[in-house]
C-alpha cells in the first residue's frame, strides 16, 4: 500500500513531463497529492498525457496546462487552471522547470541571458507570487537550484547565477511567508542527474564532469531521478515542518554545505 501522507492535498509541478519534474510528480501523487504538472512545447503533450494516464491508473489524479515559461501570462495561466481543476487551493508549488544552456563568457549573448533568465528566474518568483491567494496554511514551496550555484562550473555563466537566484529567493520567502501564510520554502541542489538534460550536455561538458561524479561520496555514478524525487518529496510532507530557508544538498555530497 501506498503511504498516502499527502492525501487531500493539490500539488503544482512545473517542468513536469521528463526527467526530475516527472518522478516528483509521480512520488506527489503516490503518496496522495492531486498534482498539475506544466509543459512547455506542444511536443511534450503526449508525455504530460502519459503521465496522467499512469497516476489515473493507479487510482490517483492529475492534469497538465502547457506554458510558456517566458509568457508574462503563465503564472496566472497555471494557478487558475490548479484552482479550477482540482479544489480551489494550492498546497505544494514545486518550481522544476529550467533550462541549461552552456556556453562560455566570450559567447553569451543578451538573448541567452534573457531566455535563461526568464525561464529560472522571473517565471518561478511570480508563479509563487500568483499563487499566494491560494496557498493553504502549510503549505509548501520548493525550489531547484543546482551544486552550479555554489560550485565554479566552466560554460555555467548565467545558469550558475540563475541558480544562485533561486537559492537567495529561498531564504527570502522563508522569512516573507512563514508567519503571515503558514508557508515553508525550501530548496534541493542536486549535481548530475540520469535525465535527458543530462544527455543533451555537450560531450566536452560530459567529459568533465565524470572525473567529479567519481568522486562523489555517496557513491560514484549518477544520481537517478528516484533519488532526487524522494527528497524533493519528503520536504512537502508535514514532517518537514520545521525546516524552511533551507538548501538541501540532494547531490550525494558532492557539495556540503
Amino acid at each position: 500500500m501506498p503511504h498516502m501522507s499527502l492525501e487531500g492535498k493539490v500539488a503544482i509541478v512545473t517542468g513536469g513531463t521528463r526527467g526530475i519534474g516527472y518522478g516528483i510528480a509521480i512520488e506527489l501523487a503516490h503518496r496522495g497529492a492531486a498534482v498539475l504538472i506544466t509543459y512547455v512545447s506542444p511536443g511534450s503533450a503526449k508525455f504530460a498525457q502519459e503521465l496522467i494516464s499512469k497516476v489515473e491508473k493507479s487510482g490517483g489524479k492529475a492534469a497538465a496546462v502547457q506554458a510558456d515559461c517566458c509568457s508574462v501570462d503563465s503564472p496566472k495561466l497555471i494557478v487558475d487552471t490548479a484552482i479550477k481543476t482540482f479544489t480551489g487551493k494550492i498546497d505544494i508549488l514545486v518550481n522544476n522547470a529550467g533550462i541549461s544552456e552552456e556556453l562560455w563568457l566570450r559567447d553569451c549573448t543578451y538573448d541567452h541571458f534573457e531566455r535563461v533568465f526568464q525561464t529560472n528566474v522571473r517565471f518561478p518568483m511570480f508563479l509563487a507570487q500568483a499563487s499566494l491567494p491560494y496557498l493553504s496554511k502549510g503549505g509548501r514551496i520548493l525550489n531547484m537550484s543546482s551544486v552550479a550555484a555554489r560550485e565554479a562550473w566552466k560554460m555555467h555563466t548565467v545558469y550558475s547565477a540563475s541558480k544562485a537566484a533561486i537559492e537567495s529567493f529561498t531564504r527570502t520567502w522563508s522569512l516573507e511567508l512563514g508567519h503571515e501564510y503558514g508557508v515553508t520554502v525550501n530548496c534541493i541542489n542536486p549535481g548530475p542527474v540520469a535525465t535527458e538534460m543530462w544527455d543533451a550536455m555537450p560531450a566536452e561538458t560530459q567529459e568533465e564532469t565524470q572525473k567529479y561524479i567519481d568522486n562523489v561520496p555517496a557513491a560514484p555514478r549518477l544520481a537517478t531521478v528516484d533519488d532526487i524525487a524522494q527528497i524533493a518529496t519528503f520536504l512537502c510532507e508535514d514532517e518537514a515542518r520545521w525546516i524552511t530557508g533551507s538548501t538541501t544538498c540532494a547531490n550525494g555530497g558532492a557539495v556540503m554545505v
